[in-house]
Formats: structure tokens, sequence, C-alpha cells
């Protein structure tokens, strides 16, 4: 008796085996490379418009959907470092802040310009106001022929005044007064 056997393999073109899709998780980052670890989970705490994913990757040398796989399992993690970063731009701003006001007496009109724009600037955005308005008129205008309208009114008039005239005429006839075409 005898049987045949038929393999199928998968070999790529430099005759190695496809790796096969894994899971990512970023826990094989974590015990390889800790410091790299440590430092994708600080920049996923910036905010994603000033560090975006590929920034991360490049930066760090790791896939996006590791950097992904890390942001997904650490999001408290992130939280927490989001907040201790606000809280760490709270305090530098908070001494920036006092020693502007110490020292803007002695400012000279330039640096008080800039000491001042920036200080109102921070507090419109700090209290929530806009610091733009904009403002949209919707303004709706038709073409207008102003030289009929002229005549127009211009007919109007003149009618207008020939029925006072005519008025006048048929009042002064009833009167016995002269007329204005008999003086």
């Amino acid at each position: 008796m005898t049987v045949t056997v038929q393999v199928n393999m998968v070999q790529s073109q430099n005759n190695q085996h496809p790796k096969p899709r894994g899971r990512f998780t970023g826990q094989r980052l974590r015990v390889i490379r800790p410091d790299t670890y440590r430092r994708v989970l600080e920049l996923l705490a910036e905010p994603r418009e000033q560090v975006p994913y590929d920034h991360i990757c490049r930066l760090l040398r790791v896939s996006e959907h590791t950097v992904k796989a890390i942001e997904k399992t650490e999001t408290a993690s992130i939280a927490e470092r989001k907040e201790r970063l606000l809280r760490q731009a709270l305090r530098i701003a908070g001494k920036a802040a006092d020693r502007i006001e110490d020292q803007v007496d002695g400012a000279n009109i330039t640096q008080a310009t800039v000491a001042f724009g920036v200080a109102t600037e921070k507090m419109l955005l700090l209290s929530g106001d806009p610091t733009s308005r904009s403002l949209n008129f919707n303004v709706h205008a038709d073409a207008v022929d102003l030289v009929a309208e002229f005549n127009k009114l211009h007919d109007a008039i003149r009618a207008k005044a020939k029925a006072i005239e005519a008025q006048s005429e048929k009042t002064e006839g009833k009167t016995g007064l002269p007329t204005s075409k008999e003086t």
C-alpha cells in the first residue's frame, strides 16, 4: 500500500518562512527595552497633534502597532502622566508669572508690552473667553434700476402736484375769490 503526501509550504522570496502575525501588546518591549517603553509612555502623554504616532515610531524604532497596543493597555497610566505634566506646567507658569510680576517695574517699554500681551492672552485662555470673534453677516441685495425708480418717483410727484393744483382751482372757484390766473 502506498500513501501519497503532499506538503504545501509557503516561502518568501528570500527563502525565509513568513512571520506569523502577532498580537501586539508591548510586553516584549517592556522586558527587552524598558527605557524605550517608558519613553513611549511619555510621548503618548503628549497631545497627538504635537507628537503623532509615526513620529514616536521613527524616533524610538518601534512599530505603530506596538505604540497603539501600549497606549491601549496603559490608558490609566497615560492619563496620570498627563495630569502630572499639567500640574508641572501650572507650577512652572506660576513661578514664571511671579518672576515677571516682580521684575515688571524695572522693565523697559518693549519688555512690558510683551509681558502684558502674553499675560492678557493667557488670562483669556484660562478664563475660557474666546480670543477672537468671527461675525457672519448675510446680506441679500437685489439689483435695482435707480433711473427707473427715480423716474417713477418724479412722475408720482408731478401727478400729486397736478391733483393739488386741480383741487385748489376747484376750491378757489367756489369761494368767489379771484383765481391765480385772473390776478
